[in-house]
């Protein structure tokens, strides 16, 4: 009447080969997803692409704007644009970067080698380990 099953448990268990997570690739200067020719949404195909298109989303993102994030999403340097320099310091804007890449849960430690300020933007150099392995890049905030 019932199946029988065969094998054991160990079948159940997730596998280290388990599916590389995504996300869908933006386009900051237009503003919108990114489209194929064939008009889906293009999605991140390598691990590294997915970390840097993660952050790039995080930094760009401004903490409590949107209500869909949780409280931990984002950060609050943004509030600062054209004030930056007077208003805050670069030892806390690197802590608030690194605290922010820190909370998702993907990413498990986050070094910021370099801040630059470039006309009303500020350019971040990182060092991202997250679960499934680690990158290096460039993020560019304020691009407005």
């Amino acid at each position: 009447m019932f199946p029988t099953l065969e094998g054991d448990e160990t079948q159940l268990i997730q596998s280290v080969d388990d599916p590389i997570p995504w996300t869908y690739k933006f386009d900051r200067t237009t503003k919108q997803l990114m489209q194929g020719p064939d008009g889906r949404y293009l999605r991140t195909t390598t691990y590294a692409e997915y970390l840097e298109e993660t952050a790039k989303k995080i930094l760009n993102t401004r903490r409590f704007r949107y209500e869909i994030y949780s409280e931990q999403y984002g950060v609050d340097f943004l509030f600062e644009v054209g004030r930056m320099r007077s208003v805050i310091s670069v030892p806390t804007i690197k802590t608030q970067v690194q605290e922010a890449l820190e909370a998702h849960g993907e990413i498990e430690h986050v070094e910021v080698f370099g801040i630059k300020f470039e006309e009303n933007r500020l350019v971040f150099s990182l060092e991202i380990e997250g679960i499934r392995g680690k990158t290096r890049l460039e993020v560019d905030t304020w691009q407005r």
